[in-house]
């Protein structure tokens, strides 16, 4: 009988050594998902048997954690009481010139593992579809959260399923139940051992698009304007930088509302689109700035940066594959800079090509990624070194406000369009009673303005008035015969450069926008040169 047994056993161990076995996971490449096809087989039969870890070799750029999957794989078998393989596996993840990096692996290399031992069969035949397999194997057997699923599920083929760990379906559902992903379906697991019955046909898992998802706003909610008293001045800038997407400094005294008024600023910009809270959810999913499942990104973001921050925080990077920056987690939202001229001058210098192009391509030796940046720049700063530049409070010398001005580089103030002088409050406005303007009545007026804009537009592929392109500014923003006359008589006192005559011309438009003119107007014109022209840093430049 032993005799027997043996020659069974070495039938069933030559028969795995024929069986090919293909799995589907997924990485992340900057924010771009990317299908990994993970492939395996038996190549030998091992006489010693071994554990797993000298029993597997990973091939296909495997870097970072995906080395270390072996480790946590085979604690993870040890708690279920797996046995050690008889045979050795040898596993491809295809394509193998693509970087791959992370966790996202994990799951599907360690039921393909069992699948090339023999201790696991392939798919059941009672369910239907293909799978993509993503989560991390904690050395217990437990699936721990993931960043980024959603780029991955986002590319799904229709009909294509994902398992994932518990705590992620919700995000993966956000994607996966619009439409183009009909008969997917979203599956989760709290440990490897549900998975493992799941594919031996002795347990179920739970398709999450089932169930009603509510999701909640990573996004808190922001001041609204009409909590703002006074500064009438640099409201008006707001409205104007939100309609037309222009970048917005504001130069006053410490105190006076400058932070209060950046950080209310989103509340006016247009609401979301389907398609733009998926973009965002995306992106910072990718980033590990969703703390639970069930968080989207609902509004559009606002992101306070210190000075003390550095070019690499703040643009993105970083060794291996680039991650993105705060300018990415920015996008279709608002950076605020609070005391601009604290950065360093690298720092700032940095921002000239994403604020010119809406976005970022960083550069390293493991990869190269492009990075979405289409944000609105809300930067503060004082007008002096104390703040209190043209008060009685004020010791500083001239040379001194001229110094602490001239930090900002030409370049980078042509890169915003409105420039505002902030004063301090007087003692009515401070105690006034009276509410302003709604931040829900100006976004109103902004959506309305922004969607003349899109009809200008269509099929130009311009998102918005600040984004036109050199050398057709004049094709978009129609002046009136008294609007150009006005026009060219600011532009030739004033002795404006072309650049600067751009950025008059694409106020004014806006300004038009949000009073439904269809031409610009003379009015037009001198609104957006209280903004563009003059004030003490263009005095400098």
């Amino acid at each position: 009988m032993s005799t027997l047994r043996t020659a069974r056993r070495e039938r069933d161990l030559a028969d795995l050594l024929k069986r090919d076995h293909t799995l589907n996971g997924g990485v992340l490449l900057g924010l771009d998902g990317n299908i990994i096809e993970v492939q395996a087989r038996a190549v030998r039969v091992n006489p010693s048997p071994g554990d797993w870890r000298g029993s597997v070799k990973i091939t296909g750029m495997a870097r970072g954690a995906i080395g270390e999957a072996l480790d946590r794989i085979s604690g993870a078998f040890a708690k279920f009481g797996v046995p050690d393989p008889e045979v050795d596996i040898l596993v491809n993840l295809a394509p193998a010139d693509l970087p791959k990096e992370g966790t996202w692996l994990d799951l599907p290399l360690a039921i393909i593992m069992l699948q090339a031992a023999g201790l696991l069969p392939d798919l059941p035949e009672h369910i239907e579809g293909d799978f993509i397999l993503m989560g991390e194997v904690g050395l217990h057997g437990e699936l721990r959260r993931v960043p980024g699923v959603l780029s991955i599920a986002y590319i799904a083929k229709p009909g294509q399923s994902v398992i994932v760990p518990a705590g992620n379906e919700k995000e993966c559902a956000l994607i996966m139940a619009k439409p183009g992903h009909e008969g997917c379906k979203v599956y989760s697991a709290a440990t490897l051992e549900e998975v493992m019955r799941f594919f031996e046909g002795r347990g179920k898992l739970e398709n999450a698009l089932r169930q009603t998802i509510r999701f909640e706003s990573h996004i808190p909610k922001c001041p609204d304007f009409a909590n703002i008293r006074g500064q009438d001045k640099a409201k008006e800038a707001a409205c104007i930088a939100a309609a037309g997407g222009h970048n917005l400094l504001l130069i006053g005294p410490p105190g006076e509302g400058k932070s209060l008024l950046a950080k209310a600023l989103p509340g006016i910009l247009p609401k979301l689109t389907g398609d733009e809270k998926v973009l965002l959810t995306r992106i910072y999913s990718a980033y590990g700035e969703l703390s639970r499942d069930g968080e989207a990104v609902t509004r559009r973001p606002m992101r306070p940066i210190h000075h003390s921050a550095s070019k690499q925080s703040l643009i993105g990077g970083g060794s291996g594959v680039p991650k993105p920056g705060e300018i990415t987690l920015a996008h279709l939202g608002v950076l605020f800079m609070d005391e601009l001229t604290e950065f360093s001058g690298s720092t700032i210098e940095a921002l000239r090509q994403p604020l010119e192009d809406g976005e970022v391509r960083i550069s390293r030796v493991g990869a190269t990624v492009t990075y979405p940046c289409q944000f609105t720049l809300a930067a503060a700063m004082n007008p002096c070194p104390c703040g209190f530049f043209g008060d009685d409070r004020c010791r500083c010398r001239p040379a001194e406000v001229k110094r602490y001005l001239s930090k900002l580089s030409g370049p980078i103030l042509d890169r915003i369009d409105l420039q505002v002088e902030m004063k301090r409050l007087s003692t009515d406005e401070r105690f006034s009673t009276e509410s302003g303007r709604s931040s829900e009545s100006i976004r109103q007026q902004v959506e309305m303005a922004r969607q003349r804009q899109h009809d200008r537009f269509a099929g130009a592929g311009i998102p918005f008035n600040a984004a036109i392109p050199g050398g057709s500014v004049l094709d978009y923003c129609r002046l009136s015969n008294d609007g150009m006359w006005a026009y060219r008589n600011i532009v030739d006192q004033n002795h404006l450069s072309t650049r600067s005559m751009d950025r008059l011309a694409k106020v004014a438009r806006t300004v038009a926008d949000l009073e439904a003119a269809p031409d610009v107007q003379p009015e037009h014109v001198q609104s957006a040169a209280s903004f563009v022209v003059g004030g003490m840093l263009r005095e400098m430049f």
